[in-house]
């Protein structure tokens, strides 16, 4: 049974990536190879502790696992979580399950209706808590480009002057801040790519753009389109094809992008309205009023 790891080296600048590979009899086994392989290697180095996500595939499933690099968290802990993931049937639906993995997601809520009618959600619940709008009417009016995807266009209509603090932990953006983004990011992996030839040579973006949509991609590609962001993590729709093509994934500078986390933005906002309507976590964080104010709470 074949296993690889792979894991941001923490320590590296561009962004770089180490891996390890075996082969075990069972899952088990390989389990347990690929939690001791990696953990002697970074404590012979003495990398210190810390929470970058590896991703793992033993024979054709992908897994992310979490605490590989923290040795606060026993190694039991770790190969169990591995060997549940590795042994778990996908149940993410028909598209999603064409290339379905184990990493965590934030809610999931089935769309009832488009993205404006979530939007009109959205806006009815602040109203009706918050005593006034989230979205308000653009102060720009601003060329759209041909190739924004249509989910994205319909943002863009009402988040160049939305309320700040709407999703925990990001802040919607404008036309304009999203195509500032999207360059900054395009540009500083040219710049990597020409600086550090071991870089390119590693990361093909062809071969990322060759990939379907929600594949984890260590290049930030031309086909996404940021969409909210903060300290550096961006949420961007990605346009590649395929089964999942314009769901919503993330991409930061530590751990690249990982996957999709929700299939469209019309399921993401759905579940941003659901959350606001019933109180339960988005994106780990509840919505609480306090003082006509939107705070969310962990």
């Amino acid at each position: 049974m074949r296993w690889t790891i792979t894991i941001p080296d923490p320590t590296s600048m561009p962004p770089s990536a180490l891996g390890f590979d075996g082969n075990a009899p069972t899952i088990e086994q390989a389990a347990h190879a690929l939690v001791t392989t990696t953990r002697n290697y970074f404590q012979s180095r003495g990398h210190e502790a810390n929470s970058i996500s590896a991703l793992a595939h033993i024979e054709d499933t992908t897994i992310t696992v979490e605490g590989l690099l923290d040795p606060s968290v026993p190694n039991s802990d770790i190969i169990e979580q591995i060997i549940a993931a590795a042994s778990a049937v996908p149940t993410i639906g028909d598209a999603a399950a064409a290339i379905a993995d184990n990493r965590w997601r934030p809610r999931q809520s089935e769309p009832k209706g488009d993205l404006s009618a979530q939007i009109d959600r959205i806006q009815r619940w602040a109203r009706d808590n918050l005593g006034h709008d989230v979205f308000y009417p653009a102060t720009t009016t601003l060329e759209s480009s041909p190739n924004t995807p249509t989910e994205v266009e319909i943002l863009f209509e009402h988040s160049d002057n939305v309320m700040a603090g709407l999703l925990p932990g990001y802040e919607l953006l404008s036309r304009t801040r999203s195509r500032q983004i999207r360059d900054m990011w395009l540009e500083i992996g040219t710049d990597q790519r020409h600086r550090f030839p071991e870089f390119a040579a590693t990361y093909d973006p062809a071969v990322s753009s060759a990939e379907p949509a929600g594949s984890a991609s260590e290049l930030f590609l031309p086909e996404f389109y940021p969409i909210a962001d903060q300290d550096g993590s961006t949420l961007f729709v990605d346009t590649r094809g395929g089964p999942m093509s314009n769901c919503v994934s993330e991409y930061s500078a530590e751990g690249a992008s990982e996957g999709w986390m929700w299939p469209s933005a019309t399921a993401m906002f759905t579940a941003l309205a659901d959350s606001l309507d019933d109180g339960q976590p988005f994106l780990r964080e509840h919505p609480v009023v306090r003082d006509d104010t939107l705070i969310w709470d962990m």
